[in-house]
C-alpha cells in the first residue's frame, strides 16, 4: 500500500469534518456566555480583593498593637512616643528637643517637609519612600517587617515609587494635645482609662497623612476635623485599640467619605466621624 493511500484511508470523511466544526452563530453564543460569566465574576473578585486588603490591614494593626505593648513592657510601662518633639518636656529634656526615637520618623506626604527631619539627616531624605523612617527606631525591632506599615489598598506614590506608610498613631498616646482641646495625654499603659475604647493606630487618608501623629481636636466647639481617616475599605477604616483588639470603623458622614483636601468643617452639622474619633481618642 502506498503512503498516500494510507493517509486517505485514515483521514475522516469531509462530511464528518463539517459536522464537528462550529458555526459562526455557535461561536458568538459561546463568546456571549463567556462575557456574561466574566461580568458576574469580576464584581465578586473585586469584593474578595477588598476583603483581603481589609483583613491584611486589621492583622497589620494587630501586630502593631502587640509590638506597642511589648515596647511598653520593656520600658517600665512607658509608651512609645508618637510626636516630633519629646514630651512631656519635664521628663525628656526641655522644649524643642527632636524626638529621634518616635515610633516612626519623617513626613510621608508629598512635601517631605524638612521640619520632620532629625539631627544628622541628609539634606534630602525622601521619607515618603525611604524605609529608614521605619527601621531606624527602637520600636521597629518589635515589628521587624516593613510591610506592616502600609495598607495594600493604599496606592499613593511619590516620584513613581509606592509610599512606605499609611498608618498613624493616636496623638494622645505619648504625644500631645496640639489643639489644646483638653484631652488627657497618656504616657504609661496604666494611665489609659478604658483600653478597649482608646485607639492606638489608625489607617489615615493618603491626602492627610504626613508625620506618624494622628491629631484629634477634643474641644467640644472644634470648628474643623483636621486629620482624616481613609475610606479605602468600602467607606470604612481600620483602628487598633490599647487592649489589643482591632476594628473596621464605618464612616458615617459623606463629607468624610468623599474628602480630598482641606479641613472638614463641623458646620452646619457636627461631623459624626469627628465625634467617633473624639470618643475613641482620649478622655477630657
Amino acid at each position: 500500500m502506498r503512503v498516500s493511500e494510507l493517509f486517505r484511508r485514515s483521514s475522516p470523511p469531509p462530511a464528518l469534518l463539517r459536522a464537528t466544526a462550529f458555526t459562526l452563530i455557535e461561536l458568538l453564543v459561546v463568546i456571549a456566555i463567556i462575557a456574561l460569566l466574566a461580568g458576574m465574576l469580576l464584581p465578586v473578585l473585586g469584593k474578595a480583593k477588598l476583603r483581603a486588603s481589609a483583613t491584611f490591614t486589621l492583622n497589620s494593626l494587630k501586630q502593631h498593637g502587640v509590638a506597642w505593648r511589648l515596647y511598653a513592657d520593656d520600658s517600665e510601662d512607658r509608651l512609645v512616643q508618637v510626636h516630633l518633639w519629646w514630651n512631656p518636656l519635664s521628663a525628656f529634656g526641655g522644649a524643642n528637643i527632636k524626638n529621634t526615637n518616635a515610633w516612626v520618623i519623617g513626613d510621608v506626604s508629598n512635601a517631605d517637609s524638612t521640619t520632620y527631619y532629625m539631627p544628622g539627616d541628609a539634606a534630602t531624605m525622601g521619607y515618603p519612600t525611604n524605609l529608614i523612617g521605619l527601621t531606624r527606631t527602637a520600636y521597629y525591632r518589635y515589628v521587624n517587617d516593613v510591610k506592616l506599615y502600609r495598607c495594600p489598598a493604599e496606592k499613593s506614590m511619590w516620584n513613581g515609587t509606592p509610599k512606605v506608610r499609611s498608618y498613624s498613631a493616636n496623638s494622645f498616646m505619648a504625644g500631645r494635645d496640639i489643639f489644646g482641646g483638653g484631652g488627657i495625654v497618656f504616657f504609661r499603659g496604666a494611665e489609659i482609662d478604658r483600653p478597649s475604647d482608646r485607639f492606638v493606630f489608625i489607617d489615615e487618608h493618603e491626602g492627610s497623612i504626613n508625620d506618624g501623629f494622628f491629631a484629634v481636636n477634643m474641644s467640644p466647639t472644634a470648628a474643623t476635623m483636621n486629620d482624616i481617616p481613609t475610606a479605602h475599605h468600602s467607606g470604612a477604616y481600620a483602628m487598633s485599640f490599647a487592649d489589643g483588639h482591632t476594628e473596621m470603623i464605618k464612616l458615617m458622614d459623606s463629607r468624610t467619605r468623599t474628602w480630598t483636601a482641606g479641613n472638614i468643617p463641623n458646620a452646619p452639622t457636627v461631623n459624626q466621624d469627628w465625634r467617633t474619633l473624639t470618643n475613641y481618642a482620649t478622655a477630657n
